[in-house]
């Protein structure tokens, strides 16, 4: 077996051996964050969303059974999926459009659980709940994480693959709404993505889950799908707010987090590397604008961003933010697996394939636990934070060809 494959399945067998059942559903136990601050983490058990709860272990695990896992694994992902659509329905109303937070994710990755294990009754499930989607209150979320901006691509790809032109219109709609609610300034479009701390005195973010590179492709796949211009436009004012903010000697887009800059520390922006903060996800931002609109703007910001992420994977302290998708390397390297393909770019993929053998050989064989996305926490089961989303990362290292996680609802 191919020792990548051979690693993501030790990964869903421990998942599955760690699973709490109640009848035909199972969860699991662990530490999640309760806050803006990333250092208050409790223990707890699992909601249904699919970045810290049961929806994306679901489809982890359905993943692995596609690629010729047993039994108890195909059993585990079904239970968790159970688990994810009984409970998809109690998100706060402002969370209801959200992808990786909100009721969306859990119907999309129902969707996607059943095409993974061949069984319609699940796709049906998520087809239903998008179906039955309440209009969200004016305050609804509006970032790639928890709100429209996530929504809005897998409604454009759903409503395609699956026959539902009201989908595409609601997708258009809150488009518009985003829109409205854009901040146009001189340096370009922003948003107020979310509320920090009354001592924070930050801009708007930039970056892809909850800043304006997340909102940026959502208005670039909402022109490629309709051709509406002023969706086009939206798109490119979200990209010239980071275009201004831009730092040339650091290759990359400031976090403008000034809330989390821990206590003493020097003057001056911080600058992440992460799909959730930083170069990593604004490469994915521009690869994908590129694939749509085209433009050398695109290629080369693509490019440099992409530049900066194989320099974080590729570090000897890359290990030291852990080895999530959200912000460790497993994400950064994964993200490089999407770059070889769309800049035809081999070394980008060595360079994850790397990252991966070091993960063997550091953790598993030694038998340490895998640094997850809570320093200081221990490991968790969840697809963004945990041991589930590297197994995932693992995966796509054996077959690129699965699609990752970290940009759902469009193929680059």
């Amino acid at each position: 077996m191919n020792a990548f494959l051979e690693q993501a399945s030790a990964i869903a067998r421990r998942i599955c051996r760690d699973a709490i059942w109640s009848g035909s559903r199972c969860n699991w136990i662990g530490p999640s964050i309760e806050s803006l601050n990333m250092w208050d983490v409790r223990h707890k058990s699992f909601g249904p969303d699919l970045y810290s709860g049961t929806s994306g272990v679901a489809v982890f695990l359905a993943s692995a059974v596609q690629s010729g896992e047993d039994r108890l694994i195909r059993k585990t992902a079904e239970g968790a999926a159970r688990h994810a659509q009984e409970h998809a329905g109690e998100f706060p109303p402002a969370q209801s459009p959200g992808l990786y937070s909100g009721t969306t994710g859990v119907a999309w990755a129902l969707i996607r659980v059943g095409e993974l294990l061949g069984a319609s009754e699940w796709q049906e499930r998520g087809l239903g709940i998008l179906d039955g989607l309440a209009a969200p209150p004016d305050d609804a979320a509006i970032d790639l994480m928890s709100g429209y901006a996530g929504a809005i691509p897998v409604l454009i790809e759903l409503s395609r693959r699956y026959d539902r032109p009201a989908w595409l219109e609601l997708a258009a709609r809150w488009g518009k709404r985003l829109e409205q609610v854009a901040l146009k300034s001189p340096e370009g479009w922003s948003w107020k993505t979310i509320e920090p701390p009354p001592v924070a005195a930050g801009r708007n973010l930039t970056g892809f889950s909850h800043g304006t590179a997340g909102i940026g492709w959502a208005f670039y796949e909402l022109f490629g799908a309709t051709g509406e211009p002023g969706f086009r436009c939206a798109a490119e004012e979200a990209f010239r707010y980071e275009r201004t903010h831009y730092n040339a000697e650091h290759e990359n887009w400031p976090d403008f987090r000034d809330y989390l800059r821990p206590p003493g520390s020097p003057p001056g922006p911080t600058f992440g590397t992460a799909w959730c903060h930083g170069a990593p996800g604004i490469a994915l931002s521009r690869l994908r604008a590129w694939r749509l609109a085209g433009g050398g703007e695109l290629r080369t910001e693509a490019e440099t961003a992409v530049r900066t992420t194989r320099k974080a994977v590729d570090s000897p302290e890359a290990f030291r933010a852990g080895f999530s998708l959200c912000h460790g390397c497993a994400g950064n390297a994964d993200i490089l697996l999407e770059a070889a393909r769309v800049l035809e770019a081999p070394d980008l993929r060595a360079s994850a394939g790397r990252i991966g053998q070091a993960g063997i050989e550091h953790f598993e064989a030694q038998r340490l636990p895998w640094p997850c996305g809570l320093h200081g926490a221990g490991e968790t089961k969840n697809l963004m934070l945990g041991t589930a989303g590297i197994g995932y990362f693992y995966l796509r290292l054996a077959n690129p060809a699965l699609p990752t996680m970290l940009m759902i609802g469009c193929a680059l």
